[in-house]
């Protein structure tokens, strides 16, 4: 019997799920893709679905499914093994503590309230004015359920007493937000009376609340989202991801609105790649998630001359990150709620009619100035030029220069001078590559494991090859060590395949043999013995040029400081030496 993470494997494709954060493009049996850990402009991150591997031979991240989603997530083994189980549908039982972590504790006990709330909202009688109040907004018993839309009842330990029953204690109950500590320190019921809204994060996960209030005489805002835990940050979630992504993907754009109930009507209507953001403005690591799926996103926000003034920042900030971003508008002060209660064929129309963010913008900044005045045409150049200056096209700077210049009256040269004076603002940069993956992306290395990913592929290569080069011809240390275990294997074996070589080498070997495998493109499907030959040779050519240019330049630092301190003696034998070596270069 298979152990869950094996069955997990087995179960899950690896492209597949790679390819919900990345866009691979296949090449042969293997995909390939730019890394999704550091920044490249080349693909060197690939994904052998036949082999459950995956690596990126730009910053040397590798592993299999788990170590993906670790990377990617940013959570430990437990975590990643609780959001692939759930992805396989694998029920995990867990014996070992370590995993089941602190973090998974969390997520359980979300998951037990979230349906005991939702029990509550379907059949208790202290309901009933939810029920009425859901039905008034139209929703559907099916998107109650697909939501697990809830109701926390009027009592301040009815949670507190559920979860105990089900073997959560207080602390967790704090830990997760469903509780607060009261004045003397008891512990009491957070939500209250409130129609619940489960937010999930992008695997589905429970990881928080937004309550609604039911009553306007009670304490606390309209709506209230869970705190901050260790498995609910805010600013890291988007509303419904979890449901739309796929169509998102399927789409190609996303749309965002405000509200939980915009999300939901959204997606009650039909327009499913619908997310929302609650509580917060569209943050960097909101658009990063987006990132994944698309790069074209629609926000929905109301024409309130305020709201579209708040709103600018965080559109600009992703129109910065590179994002293709358009504007949905809506007049009279609806929301995409009202306006899909009101007709659903107007809301599919403003989508349709949706506009680009310049457009957007000069109406957003523009809208309550006196352009009559000198000092508000000032204000408006000042805040419309930056985002002109930051248009990477040529024509769009040109177009939105002589838009503003006829809106505010000026001459066109006058405001193309203020633009040549504003710096652009660049949009967040990665991370530099470390110490590490600077070493990882060394030619030599490269050259190496081109050529290694050639010899398993074709060992019967490897007799020409070894004439020409030892194996101190390599100068990256793993290289060079599979490359002698490979003539040693072959010379006893006489090509006895794969599998077996594999049995036989190191153990710190066979990760990187498998990942070198994942090296070999598409040119190499169906190739002739020339091509091959062709091939290997060059590459056996670049890494003995390589060595020999090395040597020279060790020899002649040597002859250098020789020289330096007048020992003739060594400046003979590093002169020979010199001459040899040169000789071989030539």
């Amino acid at each position: 019997m298979l152990n869950p993470t094996e069955e997990i494997k087995q179960r899950l494709d690896l492209a597949e799920l790679i390819g919900e954060y990345v866009r691979l493009r296949q090449v042969g049996t293997n995909f390939k893709a730019c890394c999704p850990f550091h920044n490249e402009k080349t693909p060197s991150f690939v994904v052998s679905p036949d082999k459950g591997i995956w690596h990126c031979f730009g910053c040397g991240k590798g592993g299999d499914h788990f170590s993906f989603i670790q990377n990617i997530e940013g959570v430990e083994f437990p975590e990643a093994l609780r959001i692939l189980a759930g992805r396989a549908g694998v029920k995990l039982e867990y014996h070992n503590p370590e995993q089941h972590n602190q973090k998974t504790r969390l997520l359980d006990l979300n998951k037990a309230v979230m349906e005991h709330w939702h029990q509550l909202l379907l059949t208790d009688q202290a309901a009933a004015g939810v029920r009425e109040y859901l039905s008034k907004r139209q929703l559907k018993p099916e998107i109650i359920e697909q939501f697990g839309l809830g109701y926390a009842a009027d009592s301040w330990d009815e949670a507190i007493r559920y979860l105990q029953s089900k073997g959560f204690t207080l602390k967790e109950m704090d830990s997760a937000g469903v509780t607060v500590a009261g004045e003397r320190g008891k512990p009491y019921d957070r939500f209250r009376h409130r129609l619940m809204f489960p937010i999930r994060d992008v695997h589905g996960s429970v990881v928080g609340f937004t309550a609604r209030k039911l009553r306007e005489e009670d304490h606390g805002g309209k709506y209230v989202n869970s705190p901050g835990t260790d498995i609910y940050n805010k600013s890291q979630i988007l509303y419904n991801l979890d449901l739309a992504k796929l169509e998102i993907k399927r789409l190609d754009y996303a749309i965002l609105v405000e509200g939980n109930m915009d999300a939901i009507a959204c997606y009650q209507t039909g327009t499913k790649n619908t997310v929302a953001i609650s509580g917060t403005a569209l943050t960097e690591e909101q658009i990063k998630l987006l990132k994944r799926y698309t790069n074209n996103i629609m926000i929905a926000f109301d024409a309130d001359p305020a709201g579209t003034q708040a709103n600018l920042k965080g559109i600009d900030l992703a129109w910065r990150n590179g994002l293709n971003v358009k504007v949905i508008s809506i007049t009279s002060g609806k929301d995409p709620d009202d306006l899909i209660k009101e007709d659903p064929a107007k809301w599919r129309q403003a989508i349709k009619e949706a506009y680009n963010f310049m457009d957007y913008a000069f109406k957003a900044i523009l809208a309550g100035l006196d352009l009559s005045r000198v000092d508000h045409k000032k204000t408006a150049a000042k805040k419309v030029l930056p985002l002109i200056k930051n248009l990477g096209d040529e024509v769009e700077k040109s177009h939105y220069l002589r838009k503003l210049s006829e809106i505010l009256g000026v001459d066109e040269g006058a405001l193309s001078k203020s633009l040549a004076g504003i710096k652009t603002v660049p949009g967040p940069k990665d991370k530099p590559l470390d110490a590490f993956q600077q070493a990882a992306i060394d030619q030599n290395r490269l050259v190496a494991e081109h050529l290694l990913s050639l010899l398993i592929k074709f060992p019967e290569q490897l007799d020409q090859v070894t004439h020409h080069l030892e194996p101190e011809m390599i100068h990256y240390g793993p290289a060079q060590k599979l490359y002698t275990e490979l003539i040693i294997y072959y010379n006893k074996s006489h090509h006895s395949g794969e599998p077996d070589l594999l049995k036989n080498l190191e153990p710190s070997n066979r990760d990187y043999f498998n990942q070198l495998t994942l090296l070999i493109g598409e040119e190499f499907n169906n190739p002739t013995p020339a091509s091959i030959n062709r091939e290997i040779l060059q590459t056996v050519g670049r890494l003995t040029e390589n060595h020999w240019r090395k040597k020279t330049q060790d020899l002649n630092r040597l002859l250098v400081l020789a020289q330096k301190s007048g020992n003739t003696v060594e400046m003979d034998v590093l002169s020979q030496q010199l001459n040899e070596v040169l000789k071989k270069l030539r």
